[in-house]
């Protein structure tokens, strides 16, 4: 099929839901189909995967930017001397065939965000319009099948929206098992405790993020601070960080601690493999690359129901999943059990073994049932 695969960005640095659009494409293309990526901007990485490009303008003026993203889309599409079968939406596009929801339920996240005072903040035009946005992309007319990336999303989804469940599917993220592997992970240990001067006889805390506040990072300091002794712990933080959010939680941890912080990095794998454990108490994400990819790498993960990705953790096997994000006291006698060297490893020697099956040919195999069901349908409405 030739299909219009549309992200807002596709620079691989950027987080773990742009390494995954690209093991999309490739698998996809692997499959036979033929894919244009529409998108503001992507990188010499995204480029090797040899899809063909269009760039799409940036959203301005006074409409909400996904309903500008949307015209500009769709004039980008217009604009080709080519159909496509299929327009498949990485991101918010209306209207659209299929819809891969990773950014999350809006409807739920303000809900649950904003509390008691969400109907004034539905008075904001960037939260009345996005929730405008989500109606009119999940009414009829708007999406022909929607592919969810965790069993809570379709929950959710199906609750906040009449989309009848037949068009809904599930279908997990795959992961590239070439790059995201154990290894030697004592070896890689060694090496990142080097390279960011950390005591290697400390337990080294991994959390990975570019939203600091919504994926749990005060809270993970928090829980490191109630921990019985918090100098038995090295934090490293990667991501892109907002500063006065950095600042804060530099003051709050003091010399409590040993904390590294760095910005977006390359080679998430060598980070994941020389770490103890991954804290990751977000307050919601659809599913969470960051879980599955630490799995891979043997690096035990401690989360969050509201978190997709807990579907891949076997509380007290693989890690730890606690109520929600202000389980501050649960997550911190979490983290202390990782405190103990031999706890450690037996959890990371366990971490792998639900994640095998998490390919990106299966990943593609499924994604692509689902686009073949939306292209049946089309054709069938086109008569």
């Amino acid at each position: 099929m030739r299909i219009a695969l549309v992200i807002k960005g596709l620079v691989l640095s950027a987080g773990g839901a742009e390494r995954f659009a690209c093991n999309l494409i490739r698998g996809l293309n692997a499959r036979g189909h033929r894919i244009t990526v529409f998108c503001h901007e992507w990188d010499d990485e995204a480029e090797k995967l040899d899809p063909r490009f269009v760039a799409v303008p940036r959203p301005r003026g006074m409409r909400h930017p996904w309903s500008q993203f949307s015209r500009n889309v769709w004039a980008a599409i217009r604009a080709q001397n080519e159909s496509y079968d299929i327009v498949f939406g990485l991101t918010q596009l209306c209207p659209q065939d299929v819809h891969r929801l990773g950014g999350g339920v809006y409807d739920y996240w303000y809900r649950r965000k904003y509390g008691r005072w969400f109907p004034l903040h539905t008075l904001l035009p960037r939260v009345g319009g996005a929730l405008r946005f989500e109606r009119r992309m999940y009414a009829p007319g708007g999406v022909r099948q929607v592919i969810t990336i965790s069993n809570l999303d379709r929950e959710l989804l199906l609750r906040a929206y009449d989309v009848p469940p037949e068009r809904v599917q599930t279908v997990y993220n795959g992961f590239d098992h070439k790059d995201f592997f154990p290894g030697d992970r004592a070896s890689a240990r060694s090496i990142l405790c080097d390279t960011l001067r950390i005591d290697p006889r400390t337990t080294v805390v991994l959390f990975a993020a570019n939203n600091h506040v919504r994926k749990g990072l005060p809270q993970a300091v928090e829980a490191l601070l109630r921990t019985p002794d918090p100098r038995r712990f090295s934090l490293v933080v990667i991501g892109k960080s907002n500063r006065h959010v950095a600042r804060r939680l530099k003051a709050r941890i003091g010399t409590a601690f040993n904390a590294v912080w760095l910005d977006r990095v390359h080679n998430p794998a060598d980070y994941y493999r020389g770490s103890d454990v991954f804290l990751f108490p977000t307050q919601y994400d659809s599913f969470a690359n960051v879980i599955g990819e630490s799995l891979c790498c043997g690096l035990p993960v401690i989360t969050t129901r509201q978190a997709g990705g807990a579907e891949m953790v076997i509380d007290g096997t693989n890690g730890f999943v606690v109520r929600d994000y202000t389980a501050v006291g649960e997550m911190a006698a979490r983290a202390a059990l990782f405190a103990s060297r031999d706890m450690a490893a037996g959890f990371s020697r366990r971490a792998p073994e639900i994640v095998t099956s998490y390919t990106i040919d299966r990943c593609a195999r499924e994604t692509e049932a689902v686009l073949v069901k939306a292209y049946e349908e089309k054709q069938r409405r086109n008569g």
